[in-house]
């Protein structure tokens, strides 16, 4: 084993002398496994929960409350990659998963908590859905000419799942004995790439005896990369962008529908009384054409006493379901600030408007040449004001092994 790990090392400090400048700035070959996971909220920020006291003030958490409502937001992308680095020439191979989940509900929900309503009268609010689930491959082709570098990014993914808007409503009556009688209905179409059905347990899951389709058919594509000029020895013009070539399809619709009834008192919601209502599954003969988000981003990046500081900002647009008439347009922008000590440790601070959520970020990079670590934690939301506040928390870790 002694010796294996040496001859891993002669080659590495071999092919490092050769093919460039530092030992620790770029391996000839790595494998690297890894994911980002988002949760936040737009209403309710951490330290509301954690006091020894805790007081729940309905009133003000109605006012609090921003006028489109209520928001969770979930997003998860684990990834893997295998990349090939020689001198000026990147070859690399991704696949991944990425998914986007948000739901919301209405403010008007909000504030009959915080100021109630007539005895009998009978509320409705609405619940909303949105999700989108991805399986991709990627190629990455990069190359430098002159003061140009080069980066070519053709991508195959399959679309998963999508559910677009709808979800549901949450019905609220005030009876005359101070009860409180709330009913929850599920109404969600959605798009699949396997059939949905109803198991045993009366849950819903995919028809795994139908997972051939899958392989057979729903395929998209799209094209991504990016172009970076050496403006001068540190400062660099770094453009990136993804490019919807052909869409994916989910060729099965299935409509689910299902609910909860609950009988509870405001001043008592631990013990309420709950009912579940059975969850039906309609299939239907309907498909739908998926894109992944187009994007197109500017950056400048700039180094100061050589590379020991840098800095990075930009802006650019996002646009999430483009060609279709779910099709939502978004500014980004990024500004981060960096050390970087010979490229063993580097630790960075950004803020940054990205995929409708603003995050502010830490990040370390602790490279020893044959492994290296990429860790960061984030504050984030949809509302700025609750991201200053910890509305929610993003992480992202990373394991890079090579030589």
């Amino acid at each position: 084993m002694k010796k294996i790990l040496a001859c891993i090392f002669a080659v590495s400090v071999i092919t490092t002398a050769a093919f460039s400048k530092n030992f620790f700035s770029q391996r000839f070959f790595e494998i690297k496994v890894g994911t980002d996971v988002d949760f936040s909220n737009n209403l309710f920020a951490m330290n509301d929960f954690m006091k020894k006291d805790l007081v729940i003030d309905l009133r003000k958490i109605a006012d609090d409350c921003p006028e489109e409502g209520f928001n969770i937001r979930a997003d998860l992308a684990p990834v893997s990659e295998i990349n090939l680095n020689i001198k000026d020439f990147h070859l690399g191979l991704s696949s991944g998963i990425e998914m986007y989940e948000s739901l919301s509900v209405g403010k008007d929900l909000f504030d009959f908590l915080g100021y109630g309503n007539s005895i009998g009268e009978t509320l409705n609010f609405s619940l909303n859905n949105d999700t989108d689930v991805f399986a991709f491959s990627q190629l990455s082709v990069g190359f430098k000419i002159a003061r140009l570098k080069i980066r070519v990014e053709p991508a195959v993914f399959m679309p998963i799942l999508s559910v677009r808007g709808g979800g549901g409503s949450v019905t609220v009556l005030n009876d005359a004995d101070g009860n409180v009688n709330m009913g929850i209905d599920l109404n969600l179409d959605v798009y699949s790439a396997i059939e949905l059905k109803k198991n045993d347990e009366g849950s819903v899951s995919f028809d795994v005896d139908k997972i051939e389709s899958i392989l057979t058919s729903g395929y998209g594509f799209d094209l991504g990369g990016g172009v970076a000029l050496d403006l001068t020895k540190s400062l660099t013009l770094d453009t990136t962008c993804r490019i919807p070539i052909i869409p994916g399809h989910l060729n099965y619709k299935s409509n689910v529908q299902g609910g909860f009834d609950y009988k509870m008192k405001l001043s008592d919601f631990e013990n309420a009384e709950k009912t579940e209502r059975e969850t039906t599954v309609t299939n239907m003969e309907d498909s739908l054409a998926v894109h992944r988000p187009l994007k197109l981003d500017v950056y400048l990046n700039k180094n100061f006493l050589g590379s020991l500081f840098n800095a990075r900002a930009g802006a650019g647009f996002g646009i999430r379901r483009p060609f279709s008439d779910y099709a939502v347009f978004y500014p980004e922008y990024y500004l981060g600030f960096g050390i970087n000590l010979i490229d063993i440790i580097k630790v960075g601070v950004s803020t940054q408007y990205k995929d409708q959520l603003f995050i502010h970020q830490l990040g370390t990079t602790f490279n020893i040449r044959l492994i290296q670590l990429d860790l960061g934690i984030s504050s984030q939301s949809s509302s700025f004001k609750k991201s200053l506040s910890v509305g929610g928390v993003g992480a992202y870790a990373y394991v890079t092994v090579g030589f």
